[in-house]
């Protein structure tokens, strides 16, 4: 049996416990999951807009469509360009049943944060995944980002952090098979929460920002139950 044919939690397992000292890209010996080499061809989202995150030429303020849409997030943190490996990486972990993939970029996610002294609050909400993608998959890739990001962040935290739980209420296809018009459609009504004393401030969980039009739709639903502001984390954007 190869380990393409192993449970995703097995697989899991054997990385962890065997490749946890080598590169994931290239396989030498590296103290962590990626070796600086291969750091390299990361590209990171050095220039975007401090709201969305959308890749730039330059450090932007507000891009035009943050300053001509209503956004419903205080700020998105997507320390990466989804393209080249990154992208590549994250396709594998999703697609190709190889969660651990995922590891060094939810590392460098957990970097960036400290790095940049980020505060974030301690009430952490996740994007939920389609039934259709968890049967694919076998795992849920936001979970795998909280519960990782979780124990590296959580010694720096001012207190235990505590999630709380967002559904949906409709079936959805998922995102990657919606075309931009589809995922613009997306609104509140999509999701529900029914926490009945929600955090004045919260981090949502997602692995890629696309559009923005699920985090949006999920800020708007979190911000209508009485929350006052929402942060997303992501691994990374989309460029233009």
């Amino acid at each position: 049996m190869t380990l393409k044919n192993l449970s995703t939690r097995l697989t899991t397992l054997v990385y962890k416990r065997i490749l946890k000292n080598q590169c994931c890209i290239c396989e030498i010996t590296d103290e962590g999951s990626l070796c600086e080499t291969c750091r390299q061809l990361l590209a990171n989202n050095q220039y975007h807009c401090q709201r969305c995150a959308r890749p730039a030429q330059a450090m932007l303020t507000l891009c035009g469509e943050c300053q001509t849409s209503t956004i419903h997030l205080d700020r998105i943190i997507a320390p990466l360009r989804y393209e080249g490996l990154c992208r590549g990486l994250i396709r594998k972990a999703k697609f190709e049943q190889q969660p651990h993939l995922l590891y060094p970029l939810i590392e460098l996610l957990a970097e960036h944060i400290l790095q940049q002294d980020i505060e974030l609050p301690t009430d952490w909400c996740l994007i939920p995944t389609s039934d259709e993608s968890l049967k694919t998959r076998g795992f849920c890739q936001t979970t795998l980002i909280y519960r990782q990001l979780k124990r590296q962040l959580a010694e720096h935290m001012t207190s235990p952090i505590k999630l709380f739980p967002l559904v949906r209420t409709s079936s959805i296809s998922a995102q990657h098979t919606r075309s931009k018009q589809e995922r613009h459609k997306l609104s509140h009504r999509h999701f529900s929460t029914n926490n009945t004393a929600m955090p004045k401030h919260i981090v949502l969980i997602d692995d890629i920002v696309t559009t923005g039009s699920t985090l949006n739709a999920c800020a708007e639903t979190l911000l209508r139950s009485g929350a006052e502001r929402v942060t997303a984390l992501t691994l990374a954007r989309t460029p233009e």
